[in-house]
């Protein structure tokens, strides 16, 4: 693929240059794809960045000014070290919708087989759907999170778009192995939104219940190859910055906790900051935000550590769970290094015993240490057997 054919270069005059100039600031160990140059040897990084000012399936219109003013906001933080990093410009919007998600889909499955993690700076939500497309058109399982304060399934309508991006996904997908929505607000989610995604052993996690306990929210990320982020997610008063704000939402904080989790993720190949709506925005408040959500999630990256427990044994603790008088067992498994857990799940396809692996918590271990069984592994049991 020739990535030049599906990138403008960076508009360079409109970044302030002089936060290029400083050896400390993020912009300034980027390498730009600028008018002068060409995107080449794609191999020799590990994050691209890359713009999608599209909006035409959205009604919050304006989102589709807000790559190059995130980017500008992103530059200016300090560097992070132990990462190359590459800004391929803004991607050219197709002469339909349909050309902008598929030409993305392709363009984020050529950055996946290069083992480059893309972070797309949005634009509407409904580019999720590239997301999808790069993993479904690689015929292998994969899983999705979405930070967003609604679930993302509405009417019947054939055309996709922000708002229901997600009808196309889980009526569609033959490889989606696990959904999840982290922050969803009871009072603007219909209950049989959530009544379906139980019924698919899916995951519908409110926004109490995160903010309770976000650490639980990191085997969730881990297990995740694409992470989707709506600015609604957020209060209105940390990011004002969308047609439709909620006074209620996660804290800057929590959106910067959750992106960093993300970021450790090894199996995250793409993470998209969606629905920016930049000319609602009150002193840039929520694209400095953004781009702060941006660098915690390139944090995170640089502490990607790939464990496994079935092939590095040597490096983890294994301990067995007694459930019930019968004996029935749950194995755990705890990494030296990082104390990460797992939690095993057995399967039986075609009469033969095998296991799985499903990142899990200390939480859950409890649990099984009480004699429950832990939700992770009851949702995995069903959708396997």
């Amino acid at each position: 693929m020739n990535f030049n054919d599906y990138f403008d270069p960076i508009d360079l005059p409109f970044i302030q240059s002089k936060y290029m100039e400083y050896p400390s600031s993020l912009g300034s160990n980027i390498t730009l794809h600028l008018q002068s140059g060409d995107i080449e040897n794609i191999d020799q990084f590990q994050i691209a960045l890359l713009g999608v000012p599209e909006e035409r399936s959205s009604e919050n219109k304006g989102c589709s000014k807000a790559p190059d003013i995130v980017r500008n906001m992103l530059y200016r933080l300090q560097k992070i070290q132990n990462v190359k990093i590459i800004d391929l410009g803004d991607f050219k919007p197709g002469k339909n919708i349909n050309d902008t998600y598929i030409g993305l889909g392709d363009v984020l499955q050529e950055l996946n087989a290069h083992d480059v993690c893309a972070v797309i700076l949005g634009g509407s939500q409904d580019l999720t759907y590239s997301q999808y497309l790069s993993y479904e058109k690689q015929k292998k399982l994969f899983s999705i999170v979405t930070v967003d304060s609604q679930i993302d399934v509405s009417g019947l309508e054939e055309d996709i778009n922000s708002e229901n991006f997600l009808n196309t996904i889980l009526c569609n997908s033959k490889y989606l192995f696990n959904y999840t929505n982290l922050g969803h607000q009871n009072y603007l989610v219909d209950d049989a939104k959530v009544d379906m995604l139980n019924k698919l052993y899916f995951d519908a996690i409110r926004l109490g219940q995160v903010r309770s306990n976000i650490q639980e929210v990191e085997p969730i990320l881990r297990d995740a190859n694409i992470l989707s982020m709506d600015i609604s997610s957020l209060r209105q008063s940390d990011a004002p910055a969308y047609y439709n704000p909620s006074p209620n939402g996660f804290y800057c904080e929590e959106a910067c906790q959750v992106a960093y989790y993300g970021g450790m993720s090894d199996h995250i190949t793409s993470f998209g900051m969606y629905e920016i709506n930049p000319s609602l925005d009150i002193n840039n408040q929520t694209v400095n935000l953004a781009a702060q959500i941006i660098w915690h999630f390139l944090s995170g990256f640089v502490l990607r550590r790939k464990e496994d427990p079935a092939g590095q044994t040597s490096e983890f603790k294994k301990f067995i769970v007694s459930l019930t008088a019968k004996n029935d067992e749950v194995i755990f498994y705890k990494s030296i290094q990082t104390d990460r857990w797992w939690i095993e799940v057995p399967m039986f396809k075609d009469g033969v015993a095998q296991k799985i692996l499903r990142s899990c918590s200390y939480l859950d271990y409890q649990k099984a240490c009480n004699h429950e069984i832990p939700d992770r592994w009851w949702k995995t049991f069903q959708k396997i057997n």
